[in-house]
């Protein structure tokens, strides 16, 4: 009976571990050999496909528009990463050091407001409302009362991409400072108290105390944004459609036109897997920022 029951045991332990390897191949192993594969041939939605060796990545890489595109890129992600990180930090220790827990309550209620409206809704706000490229856009009609000429925003190759920045600026998410303020609040009671005691300063323990406390979170989240700045094209693809003069076309849009535009299925699956490599590089190397960053600190 003890063999049945080893026997038993295996098998279960065998199936177990058969299916979330088989939904790891199905779902992340066969697309992205799939696409590996697809990158080195020219194959058309008929089903016509021919071998191509490394024509496709050659197209990209002498495409000046793909350079330009991950310069975008790298601009959006940047000051998308440091913006939205500050803001939420800084909105957290706004919450944190609250006298009031009632005050901080509440606000921390109307804060969350923003994460339950559709992000469709908020791309037509900012659009349509906000920064409008008209005389009756909101940012416009403030810069006018002190004098200043209306801004075409999204449509001026010089403001584009600042304006893509400003819309996926933390007010539209919502979630961040929570994951944020959660961190803060699990610091012990013990350090703060210290602190005081010591006569620091609050920006002296936030630099010393509160961040190097909250590098796991900020690790997560500049990963988190890393990925997302790599795969994202939303905005572009909603609001400016790449424009103007390719100033907010980033290689996701990219891939996407190929895919969808023009039918070049072979070049789409080379900037795919282009873009793999940069976000497993990019990875790695915030990962090893954020660990130095927290050695500097401590």
């Amino acid at each position: 009976m003890s063999g049945i029951k080893k026997k038993h045991q295996f098998l279960n332990a065998v199936i177990w571990l058969i299916i979330p390897l088989g939904v790891v191949c199905i779902f992340c192993v066969y697309p992205a050999f799939s696409a590996i594969f697809k990158s080195f041939t020219e194959w058309s939605a008929a089903g016509k496909t021919e071998w191509v060796w490394f024509d496709n990545y050659k197209a990209i890489f002498t495409d000046e528009i793909f350079y330009k595109a991950l310069k975008n890129m790298v601009i959006i992600i940047f000051f998308s990463l440091i913006t939205s990180n500050a803001a939420t930090i800084m909105l957290a220790e706004f919450l944190f050091n609250m006298v009031s827990k009632k005050a901080a309550k509440v606000y921390r209620y109307l804060f969350l407001i923003p994460a339950l409206v559709p992000g469709m809704v908020i791309i037509l706000l900012w659009e349509n409302v906000i920064l409008l490229g008209t005389e009756e856009g909101l940012i416009n009609i403030i810069l006018s009362a002190f004098g200043v000429k209306p801004n075409a925003w999204y449509f001026s190759e010089e403001w584009s991409k600042f304006s893509i920045i400003m819309t996926n600026f933390p007010w539209v998410g919502g979630i961040g400072f929570l994951i944020y303020l959660s961190g803060l609040q699990a610091i012990p009671e013990s350090c703060i108290e210290a602190a005081k005691l010591d006569g620091i300063t609050t920006f002296k323990r936030v630099w010393y105390i509160d961040l190097p406390l909250l590098v796991g979170q900020i690790k997560y989240f500049f990963v988190v944004g890393l990925v997302n700045g790599v795969q994202n094209f939303d905005y572009q693809l909603i609001i400016t459609d790449g424009g103007p003069n390719n100033s907010t076309t980033v290689p996701g849009y990219m891939l996407y036109m190929k895919t969808y535009g023009y039918s070049k299925l072979g070049e789409a699956s080379a900037i795919g897997v282009v873009l793999f490599i940069i976000t497993f590089a990019l990875t790695v190397i915030s990962n090893r920022i954020t660990k130095r960053a927290q050695e500097e600190m401590v």
